[in-house]
């Protein structure tokens, strides 16, 4: 009967983290974290960054300009746009990176070995 239970918690555990995990590889980031990745790339040209925001549209070009609350992008039409940290649920550079896709697969592998595992230890524990 202990078993069970901690199966099922070790289970939950499992699901819980690889939500995280998906969370983290489709690269939703907090207001804070975009931030330091806005500091951390700078601005100017070689600054090329692709947002993504909350409410669904996309930003491409590079930082201008960041301040405390928002910052600066200017797109390929030479339209500056601001936006808030906030606002921003992925900021990247172009392209998918392969770490991204890698890591994706990796946790959605993980889980299903996992889940795998679980069950049949589950099965051999019979009712």
């Amino acid at each position: 009967e202990n078993m069970k239970l901690r199966i099922s918690v070790l289970v939950m555990a499992v699901l819980i983290n690889s939500q995280f995990m998906l969370a983290q590889a489709k690269g939703e980031k907090s207001p804070e974290q975009v931030k330091a990745e806005v500091l951390k790339r700078g601005t100017g040209e070689k600054a090329k960054v692709k947002v993504k925001l909350r409410n669904g549209s996309e930003v491409k070009g590079y930082i201008s300009k960041a301040d405390q609350d928002t910052f600066d992008v200017h797109g390929k039409k030479n339209e500056t746009v601001t936006l808030a940290y906030a606002d921003v649920l992925s900021l990247r550079k172009p392209g998918m990176s392969t770490g991204a896709k890698i890591g994706i697969a990796a946790g959605i592998g993980a889980a299903v070995i996992i889940a795998a595992a679980a069950a049949s230890a589950m099965a051999s524990l019979g009712p």
